[in-house]
């Protein structure tokens, strides 16, 4: 009952409709001074749908030097049969958004149950294990020679600190976040959910940084520094078409990130959320307030994308990938 008040009475937990669908008459808005109602696709002309769904991560990554990312591979779920990497390594959708799909891979039988749960096109990305984990939000006009870091998200990953008294088990039904995986963890840590962890004791309980894996946002804009934008200006003009996104990495420290040291997870194109609204700290307001300065962000780098000669994609024919999508799930 506690967990459930929780839920509906803090927006970070709320659903998508539920915390955008008030934002529907600025986006109709929006869509009459463009003139087009998938103006967001135009955001990044070099990415399929402009980055709002069913685009190729792997394509981005392959635009990056390999200096700022673990080691990639894409994995061809038809023909591929040989692991690319050791193990333990991450495996994630080629087209996969909001986290949905990414584990660690940890030996063999991780690997075979992922297999049987996920049979697409995948990206295996060597494991970092840089202790730090960031979305770097990137803005950039079409008219301008650099862009910006508008935003920047920290991640505090789900974990569990021993008392010398609490099983996991315990852990897993009282922490709010964990308990909204509670059937996962379970299942993940059936036979170390008796033990009590000793006094002391730090546990990474999800070692994927994502908001529905328990990870908790914080508002990290404060770490943004003219060395950090720089290096990811420098990065984001050398991916084509690419204008408007999230970076996702990882630093040793804050002082490597501050002086623009990271290796990059994935770039996310037009369906990017400014995440550090979910920090628990902000109210509502703040987030809406955020959320619509990121979005007039895309709507102008759209109208002038179209300036330049970018045609504005057909509503029907965005309309129907969608359509298809729903229906393939």
């Amino acid at each position: 009952m506690k967990n459930s008040f929780i839920k509906w009475s803090k927006y970070e937990y709320w659903p998508f409709w539920l915390f955008y669908g008030p934002l529907t008459p600025w986006y109709i808005y929006k869509i009459c001074t463009a003139g087009a109602p998938a103006y967001f696709c135009t955001t990044n002309p070099g990415l399929k749908w402009g980055g709002f769904m069913n685009y190729s991560k792997i394509d981005i990554l392959n635009q990056i030097d390999e200096n700022f990312k673990p080691k990639t591979f894409f994995f061809d779920f038809l023909k591929e049969d040989k692991i690319p990497l050791q193990f333990p390594f991450i495996a994630k959708p080629d087209e996969g958004e909001r986290g949905i799909g990414v584990e660690l891979i940890r030996n063999k039988e991780d690997w075979s149950a992922y297999l049987k749960q996920n049979n697409t096109n995948l990206i295996i990305q060597e494991y970092n294990e840089y202790p730090l984990e960031f979305g770097a939000f990137y803005a950039r006009l079409p008219k301008e020679t650099n862009g910006k870091i508008i935003s920047m998200t920290g991640k505090d990953f789900l974990k569990f600190t021993g008392d010398g008294k609490t099983t996991l088990d315990d852990f897993i039904k009282k922490n709010v976040r964990a308990n909204f995986r509670k059937e996962y963890l379970f299942k993940r840590y059936s036979k170390e959910l008796d033990e009590v962890v000793p006094s002391g004791k730090t546990i990474l309980i999800e070692p994927i940084g994502n908001h529905n894996r328990g990870t908790t946002f914080l508002d990290a804009s404060d770490l943004i520094t003219p060395a950090l934008e720089k290096q990811i200006n420098l990065i984001a003009q050398k991916i084509d078409g690419f204008y408007y996104g999230r970076f996702d990495l990882k630093a040793k420290s804050i002082e490597d990130l501050k002086n623009g040291k990271f290796v990059i997870l994935e770039v996310n194109g037009t369906n990017s959320e400014a995440t550090h609204v979910y920090d628990p700290k902000h109210n509502l307001f703040f987030a809406y307030k955020e959320v619509l300065r990121h979005l007039n962000y895309q709507h102008k780098i759209a109208k002038q994308n179209h300036e330049l000669g970018h045609e504005f994609v057909k509503w029907p024919l965005l309309a129907k990938e969608i359509i298809n999508r729903f229906i393939a799930k």
